[in-house]
C-alpha cells in the first residue's frame, strides 16, 4: 500500500515539476528535494513492505512515512490547485497584457503568502521526510528499482464508463450538449466540433463520458468512438485508438495508409459521435490531418473535445466552445458527501464539519474526484 501512494506522489510532484509550478511559484527547489528524496525511498518499499509482517521496526518505520506522506500530500493538492487557478485566469485573460499580468498575477500580496506559506511546509516536510530516508538505512532495505517507479505519468488515461449516480451538478450541461449532438446537427452537411473547456479538475472528463452514455446519443449515433488524448496528439496513435475503440480489439496495423483506409471504412456513410478527453495540441496542421481521415460519415456526425487551452478550442471547434462553470456549494458537499461518508455524514456531525469546510476551500472546483 505504501508503495503505490508514494509512486503516485512522486508522479503528482514530478507532473508539477514538469508543468514548471515551482518555478512560477518560487518552490522548485524544495520541489525537486522532494522528488529526490521519495526517488530514493521509493527503491527500498517493495522490500520494506514484505519484511513488515516479520519486522516490526520496519513497521513502524512505514508508518512514519505514512505520516510524512499524507502531509505532503496535502500540501501536493494545494499547489495543484493553485497551479489551475492560476491557468485558468491565464486562459481567461483576452488580450496580451492581460495575460501578462494574469501570469504574474502569482506574485501579488495574496499570492506572495501562499508561495511564502507552501515553501516553509515544503522545506519542513522536506526535512522530515529526510530523516525517514536515511532510517532507512539500518534496515539494509533491498532495492528493487523497476520501470513503473522511475516513468513520470504526467497524464491520466480516461475511458468512456461512468457511475452517473455519483455525478453533481452537471444535468444542465449534459442536456445542452446532448440537444446539440442530437437535434442541432441533423442539418449539419460537415463534420461538428463541440469543444468543452474548463481547467483542471472541473469535470470536463465526467461531463463528455455523461453525454457518451446517454440514451438519446446512443439511439442517434450508429458509432460511438472513445480517445484519451492528452500531450501525445500522435496521428496514427489517435487513429488507431480509434479503430480499437470502435471494434472492441486490438488493431494490429503498423503504417499509417492501412490505418486510415480501415478507420475511414469503419466511418463511411454512419452517422458517429468520437470524443477526444483532455487535448493539449496547437498545432493546427495535426489537428487537420486527423480531421481528414474522420471525415467521411453521414450528415450530423460530431467530434466532442474536451481541453483547458481556449486555443485548443478554437482551432479545432466549429461552435462556439462550451465553458464549465464551477459547482456549486451544494452541489461539491453532495459529492464530497457521498465520496467520503457514503452518505453517512449525520453519524459524524465532527467529520462532515471539516468535510464542509474543505469543500468551501474547493470553490466550486471538482478536486474532490481525488479522493
Amino acid at each position: 500500500m505504501a508503495e503505490a501512494v508514494v509512486t503516485v506522489m512522486l508522479e503528482n510532484l514530478n507532473s508539477l515539476i514538469q508543468k514548471k509550478f515551482g518555478l512560477i511559484c518560487g518552490v522548485n527547489k524544495e520541489m525537486e528535494k522532494l522528488s529526490s528524496i521519495l526517488s530514493t525511498i521509493c527503491a527500498v518499499l517493495g522490500d520494506a513492505e514484505e519484511r513488515q509482517l516479520r519486522d516490526r521496526a520496519i513497521k513502524i518505520w512505514l508508518q512514519k512515512l505514512k505520516d510524512v506522506a499524507d502531509e505532503l500530500n496535502d500540501i501536493l493538492d494545494e499547489c495543484s490547485m493553485e497551479a489551475s487557478l492560476l491557468e485558468y485566469k491565464r486562459q481567461s485573460s483576452r488580450s496580451t497584457q492581460k495575460v501578462r499580468a494574469s501570469f504574474f498575477s502569482c506574485f501579488n500580496p495574496k499570492n506572495t503568502l501562499f508561495r511564502f506559506r507552501i515553501a516553509k511546509r515544503m522545506e519542513d516536510v522536506s526535512d522530515r521526510l529526510d530523516a525517514v530516508a536515511n532510517e532507512r538505512m539500518k534496515f539494509h532495505l533491498r532495492e528493487v528499482v523497476q520501470g513503473r517507479h522511475l516513468q513520470v505519468i504526467d497524464k491520466r488515461q480516461t475511458g468512456s464508463v461512468v457511475d452517473e449516480k455519483h455525478v453533481y451538478g452537471r444535468e444542465e450541461d449534459k442536456d445542452k450538449i446532448v440537444e446539440f449532438l442530437v437535434d442541432n446537427s441533423r442539418s449539419s452537411k460537415d463534420l461538428s466540433v463541440y469543444p468543452i473547456v474548463a481547467m483542471g479538475g472541473m469535470g470536463k472528463t465526467t461531463l463528455a463520458q455523461l453525454v457518451y452514455n446517454d440514451e438519446r446519443v446512443r439511439r442517434h449515433f450508429e458509432i460511438k468512438i472513445w480517445v484519451c488524448v492528452s500531450e501525445d496528439f500522435d496521428v496514427k496513435r489517435l487513429i488507431k485508438a480509434m479503430i480499437e475503440s470502435a471494434s472492441g480489439n486490438a488493431c494490429d496495423a503498423l503504417d499509417m495508409d492501412p490505418l486510415q483506409k480501415r478507420l475511414q471504412k469503419m466511418l463511411e456513410r454512419k452517422k458517429f459521435l468520437i470524443v477526444l478527453d483532455d487535448v493539449w495540441n496547437e498545432d493546427q496542421e495535426q489537428w487537420e490531418g486527423l480531421r481528414n481521415v474522420v471525415a467521411c460519415g453521414l450528415n450530423g456526425s460530431s467530434i466532442v473535445v474536451t481541453t483547458r487551452l481556449k486555443k485548443v478550442a478554437l482551432i479545432m471547434g466549429t461552435i462556439p466552445m462550451h465553458q464549465l462553470s464551477v459547482l456549486s456549494e451544494d452541489d461539491c458537499w453532495s459529492l464530497f458527501n457521498q465520496r467520503a461518508f457514503g452518505n453517512e455524514s449525520e453519524e459524524r456531525p465532527n467529520l462532515a464539519k471539516i468535510g464542509k469546510e474543505s469543500v468551501k476551500k474547493c470553490k466550486g472546483i471538482h478536486w474532490l474526484q481525488r479522493l
